[in-house]
């Protein structure tokens, strides 16, 4: 289970409660995340705690099932391109919604598919200056997004949306303006 990032709607999922005890709802998974964004969540700043729960977080930990997705050294405002963080799984490492934020990239049937989170949480966020009232840093975001995108252009990569209602995938061309969108479809149609 690769978590992008440890804010409760994206990692929630992950714990059960069994009796009074939070543990792993996958008892037989291992659970990624990186070393950065793990010291980021769990020590977390006042603008974020309320994102951070510690019932979604420490029981990964302490079961045993936590792994950590090897980053090297890094800045804080650094965007890292990760290579094989797991089998057939790169990643896009971005700071501006929360530190140390993972975009898993995947094959799938020919195409490469990225998983959004929340640099680009739906279809109405791919315009630049449209990012998150949660990020931590939105010059940053819109910096990472104005260098994802223009490579997710260039290499026509799936946007595979987390928190779109009406959209799953998309994928965006190089206008005048920047990026901009292709189209929409829905996964099944790859």
């Amino acid at each position: 289970m690769l978590l992008t990032h440890l804010h409760f709607d994206h990692c929630g999922g992950s714990i059960i409660r069994e009796g009074e005890r939070f543990v792993p709802a996958f008892k037989n998974a291992t659970y990624w995340s990186n070393e950065y964004h793990w010291r980021w969540a769990t020590k977390p700043n006042p603008r974020e705690k309320a994102s951070f729960l510690t019932e979604n977080i420490l029981p990964i930990e302490e079961s045993g099932q936590l792994k950590f997705v090897k980053i090297g050294r890094r800045s804080a405002e650094e965007n890292i391109y990760l290579r094989n963080i797991l089998p057939n799984i790169d990643a896009f490492m971005v700071n501006g919604h929360t530190d140390a934020m993972m975009i898993p990239h995947m094959q799938y049937k020919g195409r490469t598919i990225a998983f959004m989170a929340d640099l680009l949480p739906s279809v109405h966020h791919i315009p630049l200056a449209w990012v998150m009232a949660y990020d931590t840093r939105p010059l940053l975001s819109m910096a990472e997004k104005q260098d994802f995108l223009g490579s997710a252009a260039d290499e026509n990569i799936v946007l595979f949306f987390e928190h779109d209602a009406h959209n799953q995938c998309a994928t965006v061309e190089r206008t005048e303006k920047g990026s901009g969108l292709k189209e929409t479809f829905p996964l099944s149609a790859l």
